[in-house]
């Protein structure tokens, strides 16, 4: 039998346009380690996309040492658990007082600027995309190139709704997505994932996410609609995705899907699921670097302890 102590614990929805929209993360305080299978358990207990554990004792590099889970496996690095974390952070571990937040996750450091995580109440917001993906944290990575009829299987489409225009390309910043570009939003909302080639196609990729995107939106402000599908980490789709729009944005620059090798774009996702979101990316490609940036508003919903 487990034994956990009390820990504090506080829900925020993380690229949110009001409360109860966005990604949800649960983050964790934690005054001492706990194991990976207590870790685990919580995450399955709690049953949201993530839940990150922030151990609440600055490190030697002035970080702190975090943890992220979904409800079936850990994960190197997500972007809503990072900016989520680093809300908390912030605002209840060491309010106001640090420019810059550093987050030892196991894929690397990531620094967040603290003067845009906004603050308690819905009225605040991340009003521009600061990078969080620095200091130690991996550059995209562009893999391989699959076949249009191989993905059009998997997503239930047929050939001539791919957009050919750009690649279908495995990109990695900390985990890896399939990024698969189809002609409009009538035929992304159509999209149904066949587990059964789903599960083939990732058993042969380090890439284990696809995010479908097209250019025609919902919302006319916004450049881009997302779907991400992640049945590998337990999340059939996902509501607002940090690390696989991260991925996107170095795609859009990388092939100039805008016109130019920099990006700065608002993507909507989580429509499909009853949870708008919104995140804020930029990217830019000089030569062989590609700098990403990620921003959203970070809502605080509920506060609690595990018993």
């Amino acid at each position: 039998m487990l034994s956990i102590s009390r820990l504090k614990y506080h829900i925020v929805d993380v690229f949110a346009q009001e409360k109860f929209t966005g990604n949800q993360v649960v983050v964790v305080e934690c005054d001492h380690r706990l194991s990976v299978e207590h870790m685990q358990r919580i995450a399955c207990e709690m049953n949201f996309p993530e839940t990150s554990f922030i151990y609440t004792e600055v490190q030697n590099n002035g970080g702190y040492d975090v943890r992220i889970f979904t409800p079936t496996r850990e994960v190197s690095f997500s972007g809503h658990p990072t900016l989520g974390t680093a809300f908390v952070i912030n605002h209840f571990l060491n309010p106001g007082i640090q420019k810059e937040i550093r987050l030892n996750l196991t894929s690397g450091t990531v620094v967040i600027n603290a003067e845009n995580l906004g603050g308690k109440n819905s009225n605040d917001i991340i009003s521009k995309s600061k990078p969080i993906l620095t200091s130690g944290q991996k550059k995209p990575e562009f893999g391989h190139i699959f076949e249009p009829v191989l993905l059009s299987r998997v997503l239930g489409l047929d050939m001539e709704e791919m957009d050919q225009s750009s690649p279908i390309q495995a990109v990695t910043i900390g985990i890896g997505f399939v990024i698969v570009p189809v002609k409009s939003l009538k035929i992304l909302k159509r999209v149904k994932i066949n587990l059964e080639r789903y599960n083939w196609l990732i058993s042969r990729t380090d890439a284990k996410s696809i995010l479908v995107f097209c250019r025609e939106t919902e919302n006319p402000m916004n450049h881009v609609h997302v779907r991400v599908f992640s049945d590998f980490y337990g999340i059939p789709e996902d509501t607002a995705t940090g690390s696989g729009n991260g991925a996107l944005a170095a795609y859009l620059a990388k092939y100039q899907c805008f016109g130019s090798s920099s990006v700065n774009i608002r993507v909507e996702q989580g429509y499909e699921v009853g949870r708008p979101s919104l995140i804020l990316a930029q990217a830019t490609v000089e030569g062989e670097n590609i700098e990403v940036s990620i921003g959203g508003r970070v809502v605080l919903i509920a506060q609690g302890e595990i018993l």
